[in-house]
């Protein structure tokens, strides 16, 4: 063996051992139990890739975002990006996101009320975690954001689930006791559907009257092209009773895992520990070349590039979708990227469709994790259209087709 290398069996006895580690394992902040949607790892290397949160990587601005990372890494900064911050962010990128990203939502805060996460699921945990405990609820919306479930289920002492019908997640007296509500008002998770106006009050009035706080996740604001994106609760509350967090990834790369929490600067005080206990800091440089990406006009140009292109293929999808499958419930509101198909007649499982569909090339995503009662969703799946070249759709959405029918649906 090399040297100060130990000899060590491929699989020794030591390593095929039962471990007490398991038994000593906190069993509420677990749920490994719980679902949540999941994919092939190499889903880039289908043919027709209908997943959704994820990028077509052909049309990533590779030379700009490499341009701003050189310059993040100048060696005049190299004291900046290399050390370690302790428990503070990029003070520029902070000032990127509340000056360029956050008015474009009718945002609009001090520095002391913004913080960094690594995506918008770091600022939920975080967010679960300073506001939960055994004798506390949470809300979530059903269907609703598995991972967010997850979260709530191991740091809350009861989790409740809050019916969604076409105008979001009904606002009603079931709401009270809560501590908490998890809600995607924007584009609600994962039926595609924007909470009405008369909703959005009626939930800020309830947090006020109940006495419990909002977490907000503005999902898909910075790719959404409808002309008019309804604002975030977080613009029009006076309160202070909504936490919101967005993110980076749907408009750059879900892959670099960058977004931002905003609240009361005490709440965010308290977040930004929480983080630093976790992780000291996301990375520096990241946040640098983000900061840089922003400050150049990239990120804008970019936003622009992407809204274009998935209003393309969501007019194709749709069009192809309501022509084609007309057996199926299709959900998927303009200004998304995402249509959700359930079989009303409940004859084939959306887990027979994805396996069979994968044989043609096709991924689509199954939702029933999505629903705090399985059964009520293993009749639909979800079809994403951000990753897929527009001219692969119809193609694609053909074969899916295909599948079904051989299903004998």
């Amino acid at each position: 063996s090399e040297k100060g290398v130990r000899n060590l069996k491929p699989e020794s006895d030591k390593l095929n051992k039962p471990s007490p580690q398991r038994d000593r394992l906190n069993r509420q902040r677990q749920s490994d139990d719980l679902a949540t949607i999941v994919r092939p790892e190499n889903w880039y290397d289908f043919k027709y890739p209908f997943v959704c949160n994820q990028i077509d990587e052909g049309e990533f601005p590779v030379s700009e975002w490499r341009e701003c990372s050189r310059q993040a890494m100048n060696r005049a900064d190299l004291k900046v990006w290399s050390s370690d911050g302790h428990y503070s962010e990029s003070a520029e990128f902070i000032e990127q996101i509340r000056t360029r990203i956050l008015p474009r939502r009718g945002v609009f805060v001090k520095a002391d009320a913004a913080l960094v996460t690594l995506g918008a699921q770091n600022g939920l945990y975080m967010a679960s975690h300073l506001l939960g405990g055994r004798d506390r609820v949470a809300v979530i919306e059903d269907p609703g954001y598995p991972d967010a479930r997850k979260m709530l289920h191991s740091s809350f002492g009861e989790l409740k689930f809050q019916p969604v019908d076409d105008e979001g997640m009904i606002v009603d007296e079931r709401l009270r006791g809560a501590t908490m509500v998890f809600v995607t008002p924007n584009r609600q998770f994962p039926t595609t559907v924007t909470m009405s106006e008369r909703r959005r009050q009626a939930l800020i009035e309830a947090a006020e009257v109940h006495d419990f706080f909002i977490v907000e996740d503005d999902y898909e604001c910075d790719v959404d092209y409808r002309h008019f994106t309804p604002l975030p609760l977080f613009s029009v509350d006076d309160s202070g009773r909504v936490i919101y967090l967005a993110s980076l990834s749907k408009g750059l790369s879900p892959g670099l895992r960058l977004g931002y929490m905003t609240a009361a600067a005490e709440f965010i005080t308290a977040a930004r520990d929480l983080r630093g206990r976790i992780m000291r800091h996301p990375p520096t440089v990241l946040q640098l070349t983000a900061a840089a990406f922003i400050r150049f006009g990239q990120y804008e140009s970019r936003l622009r590039r992407i809204q274009k292109g998935h209003r393309e293929r969501w007019e194709i999808a749709n069009r192809f979708l309501r022509a084609h499958f007309p057996d199926f419930d299709i959900k998927g509101e303009f200004g998304g990227t995402t249509f959700v198909l359930s079989d009303q007649r409940r004859r084939l499982r959306a887990s027979e469709i994805a396996g069979k569909a994968r044989e043609r090339g096709v991924i689509i995503e199954e939702i029933a994790p999505c629903y705090s009662v399985w059964e009520t969703g293993e009749y639909a799946f979800r079809v994403g259209v951000s990753a897929i070249h527009p001219l692969l759709i119809e193609a694609g959405l053909q074969e899916l087709k295909q599948t079904i029918v051989e299903l004998g649906a």
